[in-house]
């Protein structure tokens, strides 16, 4: 089931916005290890997945703010491009953003495995 269905609503309103926040971070790193992107292209892509609806109506604030955190970490580096006389400013994955991903994808995975023994 995707992430516009009831369960998952139902989940949203029960996480504590500190996870959606690391949730969020992690689906930041995730989408730039495929490419090159601009906020704005990458809250729609959050918003056309049903993640936007599953993260709350903060979304926006908390893309920008989330993409501050992950520069100053290092994990990302913004570039700033004109394109059709304005200034978007893309983001790239770093080597140690990167290597971050690897460890989240292997602590959600241990994680998740434990937790699926709770619905056994």
């Amino acid at each position: 089931m995707g992430l516009k269905d009831n369960s998952s609503h139902f989940a949203s309103q029960l996480m504590p916005m500190e996870l959606k926040r690391v949730i969020l971070k992690a689906r930041i790193l995730g989408r730039l290890k495929h490419g090159k992107t601009y906020s704005y292209a990458m809250i729609k892509e959050f918003e056309g997945s049903g993640f936007a609806e599953f993260f709350g109506p903060t979304i926006k604030n908390d893309t920008y703010n989330a993409l501050g955190v992950l520069i100053k970490a290092g994990y990302i580096k913004m570039q700033p491009k004109v394109e059709g006389g304005k200034v978007k400013n893309y983001y790239a994955l770093t080597a140690r953003g990167d290597a971050a991903l690897k460890s989240i994808g292997k602590l959600m995975v241990r994680t998740l495995k434990e937790a699926s023994r709770l619905f056994r």
